[in-house]
């Protein structure tokens, strides 16, 4: 299920604890798009991927906390990738190629039906934890270039492995 709704009475400083509870409360995924309502108003779009067995009581709690009126019910279908993790290795090493830093890192794998791999998606806690220990060895590596760095060679080693079956 997914359920929509807008909420012109809370302040931005609710937003994150709101989006927390709902995720306490077996909420899939949530979104929040700020927007402008009637007179300038400024309010809040909430989008809530929840299970039907979840939805009164996600529901129940909008209200306690935001005071809607009501929540609009959306029924969806949901299409759903296979997905594998790879194990990553990495390092960098100094101009005279003396290791400085080494570790592994995982990608999510996403297939098709057919087991035909399509993307590869670092995951963020370990990107944000490495980049971290990374520059403590003075490496001056940014999140963003580690993402690409993990994601470009995982599915280098998959078409690398694809290549000699």
């Amino acid at each position: 299920m997914l359920l929509m709704t807008n909420v012109d009475s809370v302040s931005c400083d609710q937003i994150p604890y709101i989006i927390d509870e709902l995720y306490k409360k077996s909420a899939k995924n949530v979104h929040v798009v700020p927007s402008f309502t009637k007179k300038g108003r400024q309010e809040y779009i909430f989008f809530i991927d929840v299970s039907k067995d979840n939805m009164e009581n996600v529901a129940e709690f909008m209200a306690l906390e935001t005071g809607i009126l009501g929540i609009r019910k959306i029924e969806t279908e949901h299409y759903v990738f296979d997905f594998d993790i790879q194990k990553v290795n990495l390092s960098f090493d100094d101009n005279d190629g003396e290791l400085l830093w080494k570790g592994c890192l995982d990608a999510k794998i996403v297939k098709n039906k057919q087991g035909i791999p399509l993307s590869a998606r670092a995951e963020f806690e370990q990107l944000k934890s490495a980049t971290e220990d990374i520059k403590q060895y003075g490496l001056n590596i940014s999140i963003y270039e580690l993402k690409e760095m993990v994601e470009q060679k995982a599915l280098q080693e998959i078409k690398n492995f694809n290549k000699t079956e």
